[in-house]
């Protein structure tokens, strides 16, 4: 996870829609081949081998498949959607009869493009890892029983835990010790690790069954091997996940304790990789506590100004609306609906072709995070205005009603029909190549309002060839592959085919820099944030971007002195302050952040209780002993 999660376009013609942590929608998996041919494909076979308490899958294919994986729960699933790939008549398909997996094919037209569904269903959750192999499909599973750890044996008045009510961490140079304090005997838990996955560090996670954790931290950084500590509410009890902050996964070692549990983990010298320092779509306040602990939010859409986006990406992804908890098993849709307008207090209106059954279990998420996850899985889309927000399948139109105006009556102006000629002939002297550009520009963005982004950088890259001095559509599809492809050597290349065209655009400037610290290219990043701050006004989010990739380089006074200036130039906000009591507390200036944290706490602003909670700590530990 990075810290520069967002572009910035400072025009408002051809701003790119940001949101936080758009992926397509991975409910709680994994997306890989975005850059895969959409080729025919045909899948000739589905083909597995245990090995151990391993079981790999492998989907056979005749090209490079493009794909999404996700995972469902009650049932536990596995699902791939394969794009325009079908299924041959005579595919062979084996998996272990002892398994207790079975295998279910569909084909789903109604999408864009189309897909073949692969349903995996499986007797009981598992961790499980994906990869392409050429024309393949490789799925692992591991197969093995969590083993459970008998906690050490009771004493006499030893209660049985209830509560985990404390995270105590200890380092040293040689090694981090982590104990998972509660209020009596942990009788039952379990863990296991998982490998490192696309942007995803490889992580030791501990299960402990049938306690609760309210007052926990949901998330703390640690800053050693372990990058970081999170905990979510997992079934009766609680999941602890263990961020590695390499590429590999730390040394540890599990044990019991009297009240709890120990997990003690061996430091080797730290590395001075840039990995280590900026880590990919992390906000300012993530390094602070958040309460999404697992990352399974989906990144979302909104169609909101630059300034906005940026702002949202420095808080919650722009999800801030009501929170809930549903468990929905094969309820209707419509019930589901009217359920989130009950909720929300907007009004809903539903298709009537929208039918059909939902089974979904989420768990304190914002009421439009939950419907944007509902849309996603049933292809479905909305259309906002009004405090009235319409609901319709993918591949229909809907255009709101415009006030009629027969009423009124219009006497021919000259002075209007003049312009409109004058107009008419400007029009007539455009070439004909920019003509063609726009064309391709509207059918662009016809694609990206149906978050179809692939497609519509392909248009719009096709209409920057007709195009080729327009820097303003350069950026525009750097923001794109910055924002929502997550490819960062192609916003890189974008941003510099803009900065070419123009070299006083900052909004391309910050998408340069940011798509270079994302490649750790540390010169080259600071190169462009140098240049994206070197005008009078420079955009806030370049300054607040720049401010925190000089805290990552440990420049905490260049990074003070970039976050003065914000402050000079638009006034402090929730987001600066946090950025300079964190900046503050980092470069060993206790009491001055002690003192930072209690004007956050004074400033009125809306805190978030695990932030609050994590700022009284500070505070606490700033106060002379």
């Amino acid at each position: 996870m990075r810290y520069y999660s967002l572009p910035v376009q400072h025009r408002k013609n051809l701003t790119a829609r940001c949101g936080f942590l758009a992926l397509m929608l991975l409910l709680l998996g994994a997306v890989n081949g975005l850059a895969a041919d959409p080729g025919k494909n045909t899948i000739t076979a589905v083909s597995s081998m245990q090995s151990g308490d391993t079981l790999n899958i492998t989907i056979k294919g005749t090209t490079p498949p493009t794909y999404t994986v996700y995972e469902l729960f009650k049932p536990a699933r596995i699902v791939v959607d394969i794009a325009e790939t079908t299924l041959a008549p005579n595919a062979a398909i084996t998996l272990p009869e002892k398994s207790g997996i079975s295998l279910a094919t569909s084909a789903i037209t109604d999408t864009t493009p189309p897909l073949t569904r692969f349903t995996f269903t499986l007797k009981k959750s598992r961790s499980f890892s994906v990869v392409q192999k050429t024309n393949n499909i490789a799925i692992t599973l591991n197969m093995e029983k969590q083993q459970t750890k008998a906690a050490a044996p009771s004493r006499a008045g030893d209660g049985v835990a209830s509560e985990i009510n404390d995270i105590k961490v200890l380092t040293t140079p040689n090694e981090t010790k982590v104990q998972l304090l509660a209020n009596g005997n942990v009788s039952s838990y379990s863990y296991d690790v998982l490998d490192a996955k696309g942007n995803t560090p490889p992580r030791l996670y501990i299960d402990v069954n049938n306690v609760t954790g309210d007052t926990l931290i949901k998330e703390q950084k640690v800053g050693t091997s372990l990058a970081g500590i999170r905990v979510a509410k997992r079934g009766s009890g609680l999941r602890f996940v263990f961020d590695s902050s390499k590429s590999t996964l730390f040394p540890f070692q599990v044990s019991p304790l009297k009240n709890g549990v120990e997990i003690r983990i061996q430091e080797t010298a730290k590395s001075d990789e840039l990995s280590e320092l900026i880590q990919r779509k992390q906000t300012i306040e993530k390094q602070l506590p958040e309460v999404d602990p697992l990352q399974l939010r989906a990144e979302a859409v909104n169609a909101q100004s630059v300034a906005d986006s940026m702002r949202d990406a420095f808080n919650f992804s722009g999800y801030n609306k009501e929170r809930i908890t549903v468990d929905f098993y094969k309820i209707d849709l419509h019930n589901v609906f009217r359920l989130l307008r009950e909720v929300s207090k907007t009004n809903i209106v539903v298709d009537e072709s929208v039918s059909g059954s939902l089974t979904l279990a989420l768990n304190d998420v914002p009421w439009d995070f939950a419907l944007d996850i509902i849309l996603n899985l049933k292809d479905l889309q909305k259309e906002e205005r009004f405090n009235t927000i319409v609901i319709l399948p993918k591949n229909k139109e809907f255009s709101w009603p415009e006030r009629a105006e027969d009423n009124l009556s219009f006497e021919t102006d000259e002075t209007v029909t003049e312009q409109e000629a004058i107009l008419i002939q400007q029009q007539m002297h455009i070439p004909k190549t920019v003509v063609a550009a726009k064309k391709f520009i509207s059918r662009a963005q016809r694609f990206e309002k149906r978050e179809e982004f692939e497609t519509a950088a392909q248009q719009y890259e096709l209409g920057l060839e007709k195009w080729p001095d327009n820097a303003k559509l350069a950026n525009k599809i750097s923001s794109l592959y910055l924002v929502q492809l997550r490819q960062n050597s192609k916003a890189l290349f974008f941003a510099q085919k803009a900065l070419r065209a123009d070299p006083t655009l900052t909004g391309a400037s910050l998408n340069a820099a940011i798509a270079s610290a994302n490649m750790q290219e540390v010169k080259k990043a600071q190169q462009y944030f140098d240049q994206s701050v070197q005008s009078k006004k420079p955009l806030k989010e370049a300054l607040l971007s720049y401010a925190v990739f000089s805290e990552e380089q440990q420049r905490y006074p260049e990074a003070l002195k970039l976050l003065k200036k914000y402050n000079t130039l638009y006034g402090e906000n929730l987001d600066s302050m946090i950025a300079k009591a964190r900046i503050l507390d980092k470069s060993g200036n206790h009491a001055d952040a002690g003192a930072e944290y209690k004007k956050i706490l004074l400033s009125g602003y809306r805190i978030a209780p695990d932030l609050k909670k994590y700022i009284q700590g500070r505070i606490a530990l700033s106060q002379p002993m």
